[in-house]
């Protein structure tokens, strides 16, 4: 019997990202002691006052369904989180909880893209923004994020990329893989070439509360822009909730009520008490926050500063999330060559920048939600490999 699979899964196959996260527990079950900085999961616990919460949704019995778009109590409460800190002004009604943001993405392409339309993602991005609009049919081309442009958008190349079948562009700031916040006047030189058009933007903004410096700008938040923007973001990085699955999206209600459709034909709603419990992350922050963001802070200073004394490693210090993009080029290999050999010679454990798209090559993402122990044993171990490479 021969099972052939649908065109649209043609092409479509599982994330390098998470291949690499199985050899490496793979590895680590069959004993090998593995320093990972592969996983974009923070290394801290749920705070207590939100698994305090969860626990009490369920013993006051909150397990019936929920409505699809998600409780309207955690959608007020996302409204007044986007008002207060993003500049954005939404009414519950154009807020949709989703199963991570990951299912706002998925919701935010395959509402709105049709074979033939064409996208425009970033390169470097998180590599589901390239593989979703297959799956949708649509036409992927990438506007690229060079570090010596400090990862901003060029805006004559972006010009030059939209044709009459754009109907998408994505952003993510702080972006994953590079770290990076797209500056307010790019973002203000991006709207200014898309008045005029019909093009919806999806913003990710999933890690805006893991910033060092100036905060990241809300594309919807510009003059004229929210009608256009889907914007996206979710509890796991910021509140260590990466298990728990809550995202949520925000855009006019007229779309928003179109992708509530396909929400519910994939999931019928969210879970009940786990968005209970994300109403109190939300409305009584205890500080976790601020203490977790405050000790990748101190990390990214040390591994950025130890990775720029060495002759063949170099990075551009990252304004958000939790990644370093750390330059290879001085040392002659590839990305994948790179990764290979760290983790057979020293036992550390990365993604290659090229899993991200071809701006990527020659660059590795190194996340430093790992510990400060960890971050140590890398440093000695580029040391070691940078001396060898002489």
């Amino acid at each position: 019997m021969k099972i052939e699979r649908a065109d649209r899964m043609k092409g479509v196959e599982m994330s390098r990202i998470r291949a690499t996260l199985t050899k490496c527990n793979e590895m680590k079950r069959a004993g090998i002691d593995l320093a990972m900085f592969t996983v974009g999961q923070p290394d801290f616990d749920t705070p207590q006052y939100i698994k305090d919460a969860c626990e009490a949704s369920i013993e006051a019995g909150h397990t019936a369904y929920a409505e699809t778009p998600g409780s309207l109590e955690l959608r007020t409460a996302i409204a007044k989180k986007l008002k207060r800190d993003n500049n954005l002004d939404y009414d519950p009604s154009e807020i949709s909880v989703t199963t991570g943001a990951a299912q706002a993405a998925f919701l935010g392409m395959m509402t709105w893209l049709n074979p033939g339309d064409e996208i425009i993602i970033p390169n470097p991005s998180y590599n589901i923004y390239s593989t979703i609009p297959l799956i949708a049919g649509a036409t992927v081309k990438t506007y690229e994020l060079l570090e010596e442009n400090n990862f901003q958008i060029d805006l004559d190349q972006m010009k030059s990329l939209i044709t009459d079948k754009t109907k998408m562009i994505v952003l993510l700031t702080p972006n994953n893989p590079i770290g990076s916040i797209l500056e307010k006047d790019n973002l203000e030189g991006l709207a200014e070439i898309l008045k005029g058009t019909d093009i919806i933007v999806l913003c990710d903004e999933v890690y805006e509360r893991l910033t060092y410096g100036e905060p990241a700008v809300s594309f919807g938040s510009l003059p004229g822009m929210k009608e256009r923007t889907i914007t996206m973001n979710g509890f796991s990085k910021a509140f260590s909730m990466t298990g728990w699955r809550i995202g949520y999206f925000a855009a006019p209600k007229e779309m928003v009520d179109v992708m509530n459709v396909l929400s519910f034909y994939m999931t019928a709603c969210g879970v009940t008490f786990t968005q209970d419990a994300a109403v109190v992350a939300l409305e009584e922050e205890d500080g976790s926050l601020e203490k977790m963001r405050s000790e990748f802070e101190k990390r990214r200073n040390y591994i950025v500063a130890e990775i720029n004394k060495t002759k063949h490693f170099s990075a551009l210090m990252p304004k958000g999330a939790f990644y370093v993009f750390m330059n290879i080029k001085k040392t002659g290999m590839t990305s994948g060559e790179f990764c290979d050999r760290m983790l057979d010679e020293y036992r550390c454990s990365f993604i290659p920048g090229d899993v991200f798209g071809s701006a990527g090559e020659g660059f590795v993402r190194l996340s430093y939600a790992s510990s400060m122990e960890n971050l140590e044993r890398l440093v000695v171990a580029l040391n070691d490999l940078d001396a060898k490479l002489d």
